[in-house]
Formats: C-alpha cells, structure tokens, sequence
C-alpha cells in the first residue's frame, strides 16, 4: 500500500486468543479514512463481542482481506460481504472458493514477504553453509489455532521416521537427523499439545519447542534447518513455505492449495497427494471437507535424498528463492494493488468522493 502511494494508518486488531509481540507501523488517523482495509475473516469479528464498535470503520469504500482453506466456500461468512466493496485473499486457490459466493469482485493479493529479513537469513545461511553440521536438521512451524487436522504434523514425524530409521547412537554423539516441531498456542490447546508430545517422545532426535520465540529465536530454528518440511493437507497462502523459500532454505511441501501461486516446479519439492474426505469436524473445517493427503513416503524418500545431496539443496534453495522473488516480490505486489485500488476508484458513485480529495491525494494518482 505504502509503495503504492497510499499513506497508511495502522491499527491493531486485539484479538484475546492471539497477543501481538510486534510493533504495528504507523500512528492512528487524526481524520476519516478513506479506505477501511479490514485484514481479518468475518467470522473472527462475530465472535469477539464489540470488536466491529472498537474498530470504527467509518471509511466511504471498505476493503475485507479474508483467508480461507478449502475449496468450498465457508459456512456463515455470506454475511460478511455487507459493507463491502472489494474482496483480497491471498492466493489464487482462495480467490476461487470465496469467490463461489461472492456478491462483490474478489482478488489474490498475495503477503508481501519482509525481504529485509528474507535477505538477512539467506546471506547468514551462505556464511554457515561450509560449516560442518554433522547433523541434517527438518524443521516444521505451525500453529495449534490452525488445527493439526490441516497442518498434519503426523505425516510430518511419519515421513522423517521413515526417511530416518532409529540406529544405535553409541560412540556418534548426535543422531544423523533431527526433526524440529515448532508448536504455537500450545497453552490454549493442552491437549492436542499432550498428544504430540506422546508421539514423539520416544525419539530422542525429535525436539518439540511449545514456548512462544522472539522473532530473533524463531530466525536461528531456519538457519539450524536444511529443509522445511510442510505435508499440509490445505493451506490458504503457506506464509511459512514463502519465507523459507525467500530466505534460501529448501522446502518439501503438498503440491496442493494456496502454496502453488508462488511454487512452480522445481522450486521445491512437491509431494503429490491424493484428495480424500475429512473424516470428523476440525475447528472451522466441517466433516466431510475435501483437502489433500499427502504421500508420505514420496516425502520420506525426498528427505533422503537431499540429506545425502548437499548440491541438490544447494540448487532447489537457488531455485526457491528465485521462484519467491519472482511471485512474491515487492514489485509485482505493489502493482496489483495499485490496480485493484484504481479498479475500486473508478467505480460508479465514486466521482464526488474522488472531487472532494485534495489535488495532491496519493488516491488521485489511481484513478486511471
């Protein structure tokens, strides 16, 4: 938005479930918006009681930015279309489900990635790459809000366990692989984290890290990594997939869902998948979805073979992130929105509203 031209007031969503560690950039407006850019799903402002009055979204146009996982469109979100005028979501597999419904014009804006620190982590990376690690090191992040159903850390452990069959340690010092299990939320979902730490406590080369991490703490778990494991069964966008990949870090991912827009062939390793059907409800996601289950074993073998290849993770990393600089880039986010804006600016009944903006209004300069 900023690079569009726009100028940007930011305001934090306080949400109880989620508590935000990071500073939000700008201060608050002294006058009306023009453009409410409402970056949540409907049916998170439903659920938090008075939210949509502690927002106060006054703006003439209104823009919503709702992510979504499944190719059918979500159950209960038609009433969040009242109010406004354009639909972002951030991929092109979102763009299609919510769009089945959608009574306004519905677009992918992707995330824009924090290239700074994707530039940061890849240029670390190179330094450390020529140093012995005696250890090969997966790494999968997720989030215990984002069910474990769809994140499905089960084929995660599965793939490395068969990739990575148990030997004796006698006499090595470390195993020969390990697993990172990064877990969010663990404190609101004691149970699910329960279970996940019965599963992997009998290997001692699988860490589960459940505390939540600075942003410094969470960057050492990609550098450690010589891959992201990510065998999803749906993902809306892959935020995770898309920063590794910009920062060099190979990634192993279902070649399925929102991930795609920005993972072409040979940018990482796709593991084909078959659809199947989800057998009972998963937090938002109701029985009898269709997503992806992916092949462990395909993934086991990938695994094996970039341990045992040095150059092959040196060149799907060299690939990835070009792919990500080429579909994620700065320049091409920034064009889609200018476009999208300008598409919403020229609009019917948007004449006096543009008449009444200063001769200088960066809005202006979208008009066309």
């Amino acid at each position: 938005m900023e690079a569009a031209g726009v100028q940007v007031h930011a305001q934090d969503i306080p949400l109880a479930t989620h508590v935000n560690d990071q500073p939000v950039a700008g201060e608050q407006p002294g006058g009306m918006a023009t453009i409410d850019l409402i970056h949540t799903n409907p049916n998170i402002l439903n659920q938090t009681d008075g939210l949509r009055e502690r927002l106060n979204l006054q703006a003439p146009l209104r823009i919503g930015y709702w992510a979504w996982e499944l190719d059918t469109f979500p159950r209960g979100w038609d009433s969040g279309f009242k109010g406004l005028d354009q639909l972002w979501c951030p991929s092109n597999f979102c763009a299609s489900s919510l769009g089945q419904r959608s009574p306004i014009p519905v677009s992918a804006i992707p995330h824009l990635i924090d290239w700074e620190r994707a530039d940061t982590l890849f240029h670390q990376r190179k330094l450390l790459e020529n140093k012995p690690n005696g250890v090969f090191t997966c790494l999968f992040a997720f989030d215990l809000w984002s069910t474990t159903a769809r994140k499905n850390p089960e084929a995660v452990i599965d793939a490395f366990t068969e990739a990575f069959p148990r030997r004796s340690l006698a006499g090595t010092g470390q195993p020969e692989a390990r697993l990172i299990l990064k877990v969010g939320s663990a404190e609101q979902f004691p149970e699910l984290h329960e279970q996940l730490q019965l599963r992997v406590t009998s290997d001692p080369r699988i860490k589960l890290i459940s505390k939540h991490l600075s942003r410094a703490a969470l960057d050492r778990l990609y550098l450690e990594a010589d891959v992201l494991v990510h065998l999803h069964r749906s993902e809306g966008f892959g935020l995770c997939m898309a920063e590794a990949m910009a920062s060099g870090l190979p990634v192993v991912a279902t070649a399925y869902s929102g991930n795609l827009d920005f993972m072409p062939l040979e940018s990482a390793v796709l593991i084909p998948f078959t659809l199947t059907k989800n057998p009972r409800q998963a937090g938002d996601y109701p029985a009898g979805c269709t997503w992806a289950e992916p092949d462990v074993n395909y993934a086991a073998a990938a695994l094996r073979h970039l341990a045992g290849d040095a150059g092959a993770r040196e060149r799907l990393a060299k690939r990835g992130r070009q792919a990500a600089r080429t579909w994620l880039g700065r320049k091409r986010i920034t064009s889609l929105v200018t476009q999208r804006l300008g598409c919403l600016l020229a609009r019917a009944g948007r004449a006096e509203l543009l008449a009444a903006l200063p001769a200088g209004h960066p809005l202006r300069l979208l008009e066309g």
